[in-house]
């Protein structure tokens, strides 16, 4: 059945993100930490509320269109209609730079207010606003080649984008521009990435394709992309502040040590969330364009990132504070955050694969009140938890946001008909668990311990036929394809 999707297609596409945000993640911890060889933790903190500020400020300018716009762009790809993407694009864009300049007017006005609350320079606000474009413009263009699902050159951007972040950030700062010179090479990042991007949407997907009636069909385009985009946006802008004001309150009630640890914690999942996420971004488009079978395939979505990151993630639980050693002895408090942060795996991987399939069905009515489920109990967990409990405040602040967002997906679920075979999911959570479970509590080495747990519970889940042979050998059409074949003749050769 999954065949008949375009699997190989959909799951290449996927398998380019993943590399894309793999990347990402190790060059953004590669940087950071050649950043503070470099220069003051003063500097550092500076940038870091200078961007945190700015994101935040990025989410507004956006209105969601980034993610708004693609369900339409997925559709018209798939239907094969290059003009009417063409124009849906021309329109988000417009959209999207309007918002940019109303808030860039705005911080320019706010300008003495800004340098009195954060004492920010005037050069530093320049650079955020410039942060804040760029951003919002390598969302939107990364949206659109997502939904194309020509993400080959996705990986390449980044890494070549990531390259020149390092390097400029490293030449100013060795040259004496200090916290400027920080700014400007963290926001080349995004600039170059954006006009890569700009130019690849333009020459390569829009190439043969020519826009009719743009200014006719300008006001009802402009309103269903609209309409799409604020269900996404409010929930994102909330989810957005309340991280924000997390690791703010943190640092405000425990002091930057008790920060710096909740941070890191926070990072690893964030990055193993963001591996998960890449299916379901590659699957928002894909389900948009079809007809039938959405369901089934959205449950395949959540299955197959289950069995991608759970025994990984799983496996981590039992090793919080090996983990956390390796950023040193003093952030080992912070398993405790980790175990509890990594609990949220599952209940994000059913609610994300079930929001996206009612997002795919135009349910924005379902998908805000998801995003509101999630966003509102965070927030609200943060200010309550943290003062008391720290860093693993937030966590649990995080982690129950997730599992309340899962339970409104899941009433969303059983409403629309869409299955979730629990027992599946289960095995899948349990079996990793245990076997990491003995293999710490017999003080096995905790690298060895992780890949072994990993890897034996692949081995049990393909004898209870929880992972089947079809699942092997989806994974391996996602894969490049000389990869692909070699594999698939040491796979035959096994049986599996």
């Amino acid at each position: 059945m999954v065949a008949e999707f375009k699997k190989q297609t959909v799951g290449r596409g996927a398998a380019y993100i993943y590399i894309e945000v793999i990347a990402s993640l190790i060059s953004g911890y590669i940087f950071w930490i050649i950043m503070s060889k470099l220069t003051t933790s003063e500097s550092i903190g500076i940038i870091s509320a200078l961007f945190s500020m700015a994101g935040i400020v990025a989410v507004v300018a956006s209105i969601g269109i980034p993610t708004g716009v693609q369900r339409f762009i997925g559709k018209s790809f798939s239907d094969k209609k290059l003009d009417e993407a063409k124009t849906l694009v021309s329109a988000a864009l417009f959209l999207v730079c309007m918002g940019i300049a109303a808030c860039s007017i705005a911080i320019l006005i706010a300008q003495n207010w800004i340098q009195d609350i954060f004492d920010f320079d005037v050069e530093l606000i320049l650079i955020a606003i410039l942060f804040i474009g760029s951003y919002v413009l390598f969302m939107l263009f990364r949206s659109v080649v997502i939904a194309s699902l020509k993400t080959k050159t996705l990986p390449i951007i980044i890494i070549s984008s990531s390259i020149v972040k390092l390097s400029l950030a490293a030449l100013l700062l060795l040259i004496g521009t200090g916290t400027v010179g920080l700014a400007i090479g963290f926001t080349s990042n995004y600039l170059l990435s954006s006009i890569l991007l700009g130019i690849f949407v333009m020459r390569t997907i829009f190439k043969s394709s020519s826009t009719s009636n743009l200014v006719v069909r300008f006001i009802a385009i402009s309103k269903s992309i609209l309409v799409s985009s604020i269900v996404y946006w409010i929930p994102l802008l909330i989810t957005t502040i309340g991280s924000q004001l997390g690791t703010i309150v943190v640092f405000g009630s425990q002091g930057a040590n008790q920060a710096g640890i909740y941070f890191l914690t926070l990072t690893i999942v964030i990055g193993i969330t963001s591996v998960m996420n890449s299916l379901f971004t590659i699957a928002l488009p894909t389900l948009s364009g079809l007809r039938d079978y959405r369901k089934r395939f959205a449950w395949h979505a959540i299955r197959f990132s289950a069995i991608i990151l759970l025994p990984f993630s799983c496996s981590l639980i039992f090793y919080s504070e090996e983990v956390m050693e390796l950023f040193g002895q003093n952030y080992t408090n912070g398993s405790s955050s980790l175990e509890i942060l990594l609990l949220s795996m599952l209940p994000m991987a059913v609610m994300t694969g079930i929001n996206t399939l009612v997002y795919s069905y135009g349910n924005y009515r379902d998908v805000f009140m998801i995003g509101l489920a999630v966003s509102i109990t965070q927030t609200l967990l943060y200010f309550v938890l943290v003062p008391i409990y720290g860093g693993a405040g937030a966590a649990i602040g995080y982690t129950v946001g997730s599992i309340i967002g899962c339970l409104v997906s899941l009433g969303i679920a059983r409403k629309i008909g869409m299955q979730i075979l629990w027992k599946e999911l289960g095995i899948i959570f349990i079996v990793p668990s245990t076997l990491a479970y003995l293999l710490g509590h017999y003080q096995v080495n905790f690298i060895l311990g992780i890949i072994t747990a990993t890897v034996l519970s692949y081995v049990l889940l393909l004898k209870i036929h929880i992972v089947t042979s079809s699942d092997v050998q989806d994974l391996l059409v996602i894969l490049p394809e000389g990869l692909s074949i070699r594999l698939s003749k040491l796979v035959n050769k096994l049986r599996i």
